[in-house]
């Protein structure tokens, strides 16, 4: 089943048995649920899981020349996810928990900076119980630098996604056409399976909102930290050459965020160690859990009192 919200196309993952906190999962520039393909299966076993594609990629339409030059940057799409976050609150009264990778990591952080300032807010209200941010865009001084390998962007995707049916082969069925397309978004290109690797390349290929997102990606850095109110984790990849562990600054996540260091990592953790993916956010789900249920029992002891 899917559903629009706020502009955003959100699935649910076939055959999801989990009844644990939601959890939703936010893709990055370009991208679509084949980035979460390796480890949506796990953690719908015991989580309410649901994917969302941002305006423009996968399921969800562009956004209309009416919502204006900067609808598709972070800090607005941020607003678009803690709107759709606030109503499923409203549905079942849980917060849910986010995890989004590099555009969609910024996304998530906005979304929860939004929640931790919202007039009003407090502990028993949140939309947001907690972010996992994977090679999150935005924690950075300079304008994003980009790839140094062209193959990762849109112009490539186009052409093979024209080229594909008129080749003898198809050049993602080999170890060197892996390669060539994902050297610089994963460390291990050539493990990839090639049905991943030729949805990876379709996506982008299809993204109408990639444009206009990537241009929001290079407006501007991630500046609302001290907003962040939940537990935040974030997981740098050592190999990522999208965005180097160099180019980004710890001191510009939440404060108090864990920050992960991951060897044998590029820049889609999800595709190069899908195993710590789905351990970490499942631990990073229990500790929020557990943090919200200790600040909910002293507020209710404060107002016993």
């Amino acid at each position: 089943m899917s559903l629009l919200l706020e502009g955003l196309a959100l699935h649910e993952v076939p055959g999801a048995r989990g009844s644990g906190p939601r959890v939703l999962l936010v893709h990055g520039l370009g991208s679509g649920t084949s980035t979460w393909s390796l480890v949506a299966p796990a953690l719908a076993r015991e989580h309410r899981l649901l994917l969302v594609d941002l305006p423009g990629h996968g399921g969800s339409p562009p956004l209309g020349e009416e919502e204006g030059p900067t609808a598709m940057h972070p800090a607005e799409l941020g607003r678009r996810l803690h709107r759709a976050a606030l109503r499923l609150r409203e549905a079942d009264g849980r917060p849910v928990h986010l995890v989004g990778h590099s555009l969609g990591g910024w996304v998530c952080l906005e979304a929860a900076a939004q929640d931790g300032a919202r007039e009003g807010a407090r502990e028993g209200a949140r939309a947001v119980a907690g972010v996992v941010a994977l090679a999150p865009a935005g924690l950075w001084e300079r304008a994003r630098r980009r790839p140094p390998l062209l193959p990762t962007g849109q112009r490539f995707a186009r052409w093979y996604a024209r080229a594909a049916p008129r080749l003898p082969a198809d050049p993602l069925r080999t170890g060197w056409g892996r390669t060539l397309a994902f050297a610089a978004t994963s460390a291990a290109p050539r493990a990839l399976a090639p049905e991943l690797a030729r949805e990876a390349v379709l996506s982008v290929a299809a993204a109408a909102g990639y444009a206009a997102a990537d241009a929001g990606i290079a407006a501007g850095a991630f500046a609302r930290a001290a907003d962040v109110r939940v537990p935040v984790a974030v997981v740098v990849g050592r190999r990522d050459r999208v965005l180097p562990p160099a180019h980004l600054r710890r001191s510009a996540a939440p404060p108090g965020a864990r920050w992960l260091e991951w060897e044998r990592c590029g820049h889609v953790p999800a595709w190069d160690r899908p195993g710590d993916v789905v351990d970490l956010v499942r631990e990073h789900v229990r500790r929020a859990e557990a943090r919200a249920g200790r600040e909910g029992a002293a507020g209710d002891g404060a107002g016993s009192a």
